[in-house]
Protein backbone atom coordinates (compact mmCIF):
# COMPACT_ATOMS: atom_id res chain seq x y z
CA UNK A 1 0.00 0.00 0.00
CA UNK A 2 1.19 3.52 -0.74
CA UNK A 3 0.31 6.80 1.00
CA UNK A 4 1.07 10.49 0.58
CA UNK A 5 3.41 12.41 2.90
CA UNK A 6 4.22 16.11 3.12
CA UNK A 7 7.50 16.67 1.25
CA UNK A 8 8.77 19.43 3.55
CA UNK A 9 8.18 17.37 6.68
CA UNK A 10 9.80 14.31 5.10
CA UNK A 11 12.76 16.43 3.97
CA UNK A 12 13.24 17.58 7.55
CA UNK A 13 13.18 13.97 8.75
CA UNK A 14 15.78 12.92 6.16
CA UNK A 15 17.92 15.92 7.18
CA UNK A 16 17.80 14.81 10.84
CA UNK A 17 18.61 11.22 9.91
CA UNK A 18 21.78 12.25 8.09
CA UNK A 19 22.80 14.50 10.93
CA UNK A 20 22.31 11.45 13.14
CA UNK A 21 24.88 9.56 11.08
CA UNK A 22 27.39 12.38 11.64
CA UNK A 23 27.13 14.35 8.40
CA UNK A 24 27.45 18.14 8.69
CA UNK A 25 24.48 20.49 8.52
CA UNK A 26 25.32 21.48 4.93
CA UNK A 27 25.84 17.88 3.84
CA UNK A 28 22.59 16.77 5.49
CA UNK A 29 20.73 19.62 3.76
CA UNK A 30 22.19 18.58 0.38
CA UNK A 31 21.26 14.93 0.91
CA UNK A 32 17.71 15.71 2.02
CA UNK A 33 17.23 18.12 -0.88
CA UNK A 34 18.43 15.58 -3.45
CA UNK A 35 16.37 12.65 -2.17
CA UNK A 36 13.14 14.62 -1.81
CA UNK A 37 13.73 16.27 -5.21
CA UNK A 38 13.72 12.76 -6.63
CA UNK A 39 10.43 11.78 -4.99
CA UNK A 40 8.83 15.11 -5.90
CA UNK A 41 9.57 14.40 -9.56
CA UNK A 42 7.90 11.00 -9.37
CA UNK A 43 11.00 8.78 -9.32
CA UNK A 44 10.17 6.69 -6.25
CA UNK A 45 12.80 4.07 -7.09
CA UNK A 46 15.64 6.46 -6.19
CA UNK A 47 14.18 8.74 -3.51
CA UNK A 48 13.69 7.85 0.15
CA UNK A 49 13.26 4.24 -0.98
CA UNK A 50 17.07 4.20 -1.14
CA UNK A 51 17.60 5.19 2.49
CA UNK A 52 17.76 1.56 3.61
CA UNK A 53 20.52 0.75 1.12
CA UNK A 54 22.57 3.76 2.15
CA UNK A 55 22.00 2.85 5.81
CA UNK A 56 23.41 -0.60 5.17
CA UNK A 57 26.44 0.86 3.37
CA UNK A 58 27.10 3.38 6.16
CA UNK A 59 26.87 0.68 8.82
CA UNK A 60 29.21 -1.74 7.03
CA UNK A 61 31.74 0.97 6.13
CA UNK A 62 31.25 0.97 2.37
CA UNK A 63 30.14 4.61 2.71
CA UNK A 64 32.50 6.60 4.95
CA UNK A 65 30.78 9.51 6.62
CA UNK A 66 33.79 11.78 7.05
CA UNK A 67 35.44 11.20 3.65
CA UNK A 68 35.96 14.18 1.36
CA UNK A 69 36.45 14.16 -2.44
CA UNK A 70 39.95 15.00 -3.67
CA UNK A 71 41.08 16.42 -7.02
CA UNK A 72 43.91 14.13 -8.19
CA UNK A 73 44.37 15.46 -11.74
CA UNK A 74 43.18 18.72 -13.28
CA UNK A 75 43.32 20.91 -16.40
CA UNK A 76 41.38 24.03 -17.31
CA UNK A 77 38.51 21.95 -18.71
CA UNK A 78 38.80 18.62 -16.90
CA UNK A 79 39.45 16.91 -13.59
CA UNK A 80 39.67 13.48 -12.02
CA UNK A 81 38.23 13.15 -8.52
CA UNK A 82 38.95 10.45 -5.95
CA UNK A 83 35.85 10.41 -3.77
CA UNK A 84 37.38 8.16 -1.07
CA UNK A 85 34.08 6.27 -0.66
CA UNK A 86 32.00 9.18 0.56
CA UNK A 87 28.25 9.20 -0.02
CA UNK A 88 27.62 9.39 -3.75
CA UNK A 89 25.27 12.39 -3.68
CA UNK A 90 27.88 14.55 -1.95
CA UNK A 91 30.56 13.45 -4.40
CA UNK A 92 28.21 14.14 -7.30
CA UNK A 93 27.38 17.66 -6.15
CA UNK A 94 31.06 18.45 -5.58
CA UNK A 95 32.04 17.08 -9.01
CA UNK A 96 29.22 18.78 -10.92
CA UNK A 97 29.92 22.10 -9.19
CA UNK A 98 33.52 21.84 -10.38
CA UNK A 99 32.42 21.01 -13.95
CA UNK A 100 30.04 24.01 -13.89
CA UNK A 101 32.84 26.31 -12.70
CA UNK A 102 35.09 25.15 -15.53
CA UNK A 103 32.33 25.55 -18.13
CA UNK A 104 31.64 29.10 -16.99
CA UNK A 105 35.32 29.93 -17.31
CA UNK A 106 36.27 27.95 -20.43
CA UNK A 107 33.01 26.94 -22.14
CA UNK A 108 33.20 23.28 -21.19
CA UNK A 109 33.98 21.23 -18.11
CA UNK A 110 34.34 17.45 -17.79
CA UNK A 111 34.89 15.76 -14.44
CA UNK A 112 35.19 12.03 -13.88
CA UNK A 113 35.01 10.58 -10.37
CA UNK A 114 36.21 7.26 -8.95
CA UNK A 115 35.77 5.44 -5.62
CA UNK A 116 32.36 7.01 -5.13
CA UNK A 117 29.04 5.56 -4.02
CA UNK A 118 25.51 5.19 -5.38
CA UNK A 119 24.51 8.77 -6.24
CA UNK A 120 20.78 8.50 -6.89
CA UNK A 121 19.32 9.80 -10.15
CA UNK A 122 21.79 11.03 -12.75
CA UNK A 123 19.31 13.68 -13.86
CA UNK A 124 19.68 15.64 -10.62
CA UNK A 125 23.28 16.52 -11.46
CA UNK A 126 22.55 17.34 -15.10
CA UNK A 127 19.79 19.65 -13.86
CA UNK A 128 22.22 21.51 -11.57
CA UNK A 129 23.91 22.76 -14.74
CA UNK A 130 20.64 23.53 -16.53
CA UNK A 131 19.51 25.65 -13.58
CA UNK A 132 22.45 27.92 -14.35
CA UNK A 133 21.69 28.20 -18.07
CA UNK A 134 24.12 25.46 -19.09
CA UNK A 135 23.85 22.03 -20.71
CA UNK A 136 24.53 19.26 -18.22
CA UNK A 137 25.26 15.56 -18.62
CA UNK A 138 25.99 12.88 -16.06
CA UNK A 139 26.43 9.13 -15.97
CA UNK A 140 27.42 6.42 -13.52
CA UNK A 141 28.56 2.82 -13.66
CA UNK A 142 27.38 0.17 -11.22
CA UNK A 143 27.86 -3.44 -10.25
CA UNK A 144 27.01 -5.98 -12.99
CA UNK A 145 23.28 -5.96 -13.76
CA UNK A 146 22.83 -5.89 -17.54
CA UNK A 147 22.91 -8.99 -19.73
CA UNK A 148 25.08 -8.20 -22.78
CA UNK A 149 23.32 -9.25 -25.97
CA UNK A 150 23.26 -13.10 -26.16
CA UNK A 151 25.03 -13.45 -22.75
CA UNK A 152 23.59 -15.54 -19.92
CA UNK A 153 25.36 -13.65 -17.11
CA UNK A 154 25.25 -9.97 -16.20
CA UNK A 155 28.44 -8.04 -16.93
CA UNK A 156 27.61 -4.36 -17.56
CA UNK A 157 25.98 -2.09 -14.97
CA UNK A 158 22.64 -0.35 -15.31
CA UNK A 159 24.90 2.60 -16.29
CA UNK A 160 22.45 5.52 -16.52
CA UNK A 161 22.85 8.54 -18.80
CA UNK A 162 21.29 11.94 -18.11
CA UNK A 163 21.10 15.10 -20.22
CA UNK A 164 19.54 18.43 -19.22
CA UNK A 165 19.19 21.66 -21.20
CA UNK A 166 17.33 24.86 -20.34
CA UNK A 167 14.03 25.26 -22.18
CA UNK A 168 10.62 26.88 -21.81
CA UNK A 169 8.28 26.28 -20.03
CA UNK A 170 10.62 23.98 -18.11
CA UNK A 171 13.96 22.22 -18.44
CA UNK A 172 14.34 19.32 -20.87
CA UNK A 173 15.67 16.39 -18.80
CA UNK A 174 16.43 12.98 -20.25
CA UNK A 175 17.50 10.45 -17.62
CA UNK A 176 17.50 6.72 -18.13
CA UNK A 177 19.31 3.53 -17.29
CA UNK A 178 20.84 1.74 -20.26
CA UNK A 179 18.96 -1.32 -19.04
CA UNK A 180 15.22 -1.38 -19.76
CA UNK A 181 14.58 -0.22 -16.17
CA UNK A 182 16.88 0.51 -13.20
CA UNK A 183 17.37 -2.00 -10.42
CA UNK A 184 15.45 0.26 -8.04
CA UNK A 185 12.26 -0.09 -10.08
CA UNK A 186 12.43 -3.87 -9.68
CA UNK A 187 12.78 -3.33 -5.93
CA UNK A 188 9.69 -1.09 -5.85
CA UNK A 189 7.60 -3.69 -7.72
CA UNK A 190 8.78 -6.36 -5.28
CA UNK A 191 7.84 -4.23 -2.29
CA UNK A 192 4.38 -3.76 -3.77
CA UNK A 193 4.17 -7.47 -4.68
CA UNK A 194 3.43 -6.60 -8.29
CA UNK A 195 4.33 -8.70 -11.31
CA UNK A 196 6.67 -7.09 -13.83
CA UNK A 197 4.68 -5.75 -16.81
CA UNK A 198 7.30 -6.39 -19.49
CA UNK A 199 10.62 -8.08 -20.20
CA UNK A 200 12.70 -6.24 -17.62
CA UNK A 201 14.43 -9.32 -16.15
CA UNK A 202 15.61 -12.45 -17.95
CA UNK A 203 17.27 -15.71 -16.95
CA UNK A 204 19.45 -17.94 -19.10
CA UNK A 205 19.90 -15.07 -21.53
CA UNK A 206 16.39 -14.76 -22.95
CA UNK A 207 13.76 -16.29 -20.64
CA UNK A 208 11.51 -13.53 -19.19
CA UNK A 209 10.90 -13.30 -15.44
CA UNK A 210 7.57 -11.64 -14.60
CA UNK A 211 5.99 -13.24 -11.52
CA UNK A 212 6.79 -11.39 -8.28
CA UNK A 213 6.64 -14.75 -6.50
CA UNK A 214 9.80 -15.88 -8.30
CA UNK A 215 11.88 -14.46 -5.46
CA UNK A 216 14.81 -16.79 -6.12
CA UNK A 217 15.24 -15.20 -9.54
CA UNK A 218 14.92 -11.65 -8.19
CA UNK A 219 17.38 -12.38 -5.40
CA UNK A 220 19.80 -13.72 -8.00
CA UNK A 221 19.98 -10.24 -9.56
CA UNK A 222 22.48 -9.47 -6.78
CA UNK A 223 24.61 -12.48 -7.71
CA UNK A 224 26.97 -11.86 -10.67
CA UNK A 225 27.46 -15.61 -11.08
CA UNK A 226 23.74 -16.31 -11.49
CA UNK A 227 22.12 -16.71 -14.91
CA UNK A 228 19.77 -13.79 -14.24
CA UNK A 229 20.08 -10.14 -15.24
CA UNK A 230 18.35 -7.00 -16.43
CA UNK A 231 17.56 -6.68 -20.12
CA UNK A 232 19.39 -3.89 -21.97
CA UNK A 233 17.36 -1.14 -23.61
CA UNK A 234 15.89 -3.02 -26.54
CA UNK A 235 15.31 -6.29 -24.70
CA UNK A 236 17.34 -9.46 -25.20
CA UNK A 237 17.30 -9.74 -29.00
CA UNK A 238 19.16 -7.86 -31.72
CA UNK A 239 15.87 -7.78 -33.62
CA UNK A 240 14.49 -5.39 -31.00
CA UNK A 241 17.71 -3.41 -30.53
CA UNK A 242 19.30 -5.10 -27.52
CA UNK A 243 22.77 -4.28 -28.85
CA UNK A 244 21.96 -0.55 -28.66
CA UNK A 245 21.35 -0.49 -24.92
CA UNK A 246 24.37 -2.75 -24.46
CA UNK A 247 26.55 -0.37 -26.48
CA UNK A 248 25.34 2.67 -24.56
CA UNK A 249 26.25 0.90 -21.33
CA UNK A 250 29.81 0.43 -22.57
CA UNK A 251 30.06 4.12 -23.53
CA UNK A 252 29.08 5.03 -19.97
CA UNK A 253 31.83 2.74 -18.73
CA UNK A 254 34.36 4.71 -20.79
CA UNK A 255 33.33 8.09 -19.39
CA UNK A 256 33.17 6.85 -15.80
CA UNK A 257 35.60 4.10 -14.86
CA UNK A 258 37.95 3.94 -17.85
CA UNK A 259 38.83 7.66 -17.95
CA UNK A 260 39.04 7.93 -14.17
CA UNK A 261 41.05 4.69 -13.88
CA UNK A 262 38.48 3.53 -11.35
CA UNK A 263 36.58 0.28 -10.94
CA UNK A 264 34.70 -1.17 -13.91
CA UNK A 265 31.30 -2.74 -13.30
CA UNK A 266 32.61 -6.27 -12.78
CA UNK A 267 34.93 -5.06 -10.01
CA UNK A 268 32.09 -3.52 -7.98
CA UNK A 269 30.28 -5.64 -5.40
CA UNK A 270 28.01 -4.61 -2.50
CA UNK A 271 30.24 -6.32 0.06
CA UNK A 272 33.77 -5.34 -1.03
CA UNK A 273 34.61 -2.18 0.93
CA UNK A 274 37.65 -1.38 -1.24
CA UNK A 275 35.76 -0.67 -4.49
CA UNK A 276 33.10 1.82 -5.48
CA UNK A 277 31.30 3.05 -8.59
CA UNK A 278 32.51 5.82 -10.88
CA UNK A 279 30.69 8.82 -12.31
CA UNK A 280 31.09 11.49 -14.97
CA UNK A 281 29.87 15.09 -15.15
CA UNK A 282 29.96 17.18 -18.32
CA UNK A 283 28.88 20.80 -18.67
CA UNK A 284 28.71 22.90 -21.85
CA UNK A 285 27.95 26.60 -22.04
CA UNK A 286 25.70 27.12 -25.11
CA UNK A 287 27.24 30.58 -25.46
CA UNK A 288 30.34 29.07 -27.07
CA UNK A 289 28.12 28.37 -30.11
CA UNK A 290 26.25 31.68 -30.32
CA UNK A 291 23.59 33.72 -28.57
CA UNK A 292 22.53 31.60 -25.60
CA UNK A 293 19.01 33.01 -25.35
CA UNK A 294 18.33 32.45 -29.05
CA UNK A 295 19.63 28.87 -28.82
CA UNK A 296 17.36 28.11 -25.86
CA UNK A 297 14.38 29.78 -27.57
CA UNK A 298 14.92 27.72 -30.72
CA UNK A 299 15.17 24.53 -28.69
CA UNK A 300 11.99 25.44 -26.81
CA UNK A 301 10.08 25.97 -30.07
CA UNK A 302 11.35 22.63 -31.35
CA UNK A 303 10.06 20.84 -28.24
CA UNK A 304 6.70 22.58 -28.49
CA UNK A 305 6.37 21.49 -32.12
CA UNK A 306 6.79 17.89 -30.93
CA UNK A 307 4.11 18.29 -28.24
CA UNK A 308 1.67 19.64 -30.84
CA UNK A 309 2.04 16.74 -33.28
CA UNK A 310 -1.12 14.69 -34.01
CA UNK A 311 -1.41 12.07 -31.28
CA UNK A 312 -2.93 8.61 -31.03
CA UNK A 313 -6.53 9.01 -29.76
CA UNK A 314 -6.57 9.14 -25.96
CA UNK A 315 -2.82 9.73 -25.72
CA UNK A 316 -0.70 12.82 -24.99
CA UNK A 317 2.70 13.53 -26.50
CA UNK A 318 5.25 14.35 -23.83
CA UNK A 319 8.86 15.37 -24.21
CA UNK A 320 11.40 14.51 -21.55
CA UNK A 321 10.84 16.58 -18.45
CA UNK A 322 7.11 17.10 -18.99
CA UNK A 323 5.96 14.20 -16.82
CA UNK A 324 8.45 15.15 -14.11
CA UNK A 325 7.10 18.73 -14.09
CA UNK A 326 3.54 17.41 -13.77
CA UNK A 327 4.59 15.04 -10.99
CA UNK A 328 6.32 17.88 -9.13
CA UNK A 329 3.20 20.06 -9.11
CA UNK A 330 1.09 17.14 -7.90
CA UNK A 331 3.47 15.93 -5.19
CA UNK A 332 4.32 19.41 -3.93
CA UNK A 333 0.62 20.03 -3.40
CA UNK A 334 -0.59 16.57 -2.35
CA UNK A 335 2.52 14.92 -0.91
CA UNK A 336 5.16 12.46 -2.09
CA UNK A 337 4.27 8.78 -2.49
CA UNK A 338 5.86 6.27 -0.11
CA UNK A 339 4.94 2.60 0.20
CA UNK A 340 4.37 1.03 3.63
CA UNK A 341 7.50 -1.11 3.55
CA UNK A 342 9.74 1.86 2.75
CA UNK A 343 8.09 3.85 5.54
CA UNK A 344 8.82 1.03 7.97
CA UNK A 345 12.46 1.12 6.89
CA UNK A 346 12.66 4.88 7.43
CA UNK A 347 11.04 4.61 10.87
CA UNK A 348 13.46 1.84 11.81
CA UNK A 349 16.48 3.94 10.82
CA UNK A 350 15.16 7.01 12.65
CA UNK A 351 14.43 4.98 15.79
CA UNK A 352 17.93 3.51 15.86
CA UNK A 353 19.49 6.96 15.45
CA UNK A 354 17.25 8.54 18.08
CA UNK A 355 15.51 10.80 15.57
CA UNK A 356 11.91 11.88 16.17
CA UNK A 357 9.88 10.89 13.11
CA UNK A 358 6.32 11.50 14.28
CA UNK A 359 5.85 14.91 12.60
CA UNK A 360 6.77 13.51 9.19
CA UNK A 361 4.50 10.47 9.11
CA UNK A 362 1.35 11.70 10.90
Amino acid sequence: MVKRYDSDKMKQLVFKIYQGYGFSVKQSEQLAEMLIYTDLHGIESHGVQRLIMYDDFIQNGKIRVHSKPEIVKETDVSAVIDAHFGLGQLNGIFSMDLAIKKAKQHGIGIVTTRNSGHYGIAGYYANLAAEQGLIGMSSCNSRPAMLPTHATKAFVGTNPIAFAMPAKPHTFIFDCATTTVPQGKIEVYNKLEKDLPALWVAKNGNEPVYDHRDQADFAALRDPEANVGLAPLGGVSEDTGSHKGFGLGIIVEVFTSILSMGNISTEITPDDLSVGPCQSFTVIDPAIFGDKDKIIDRFSRYLQDIRELPAIPGKTIYVHGDKEAIAYEDRKKNGIIIDDRTLEEIVGIATRLGVDYAAAIN
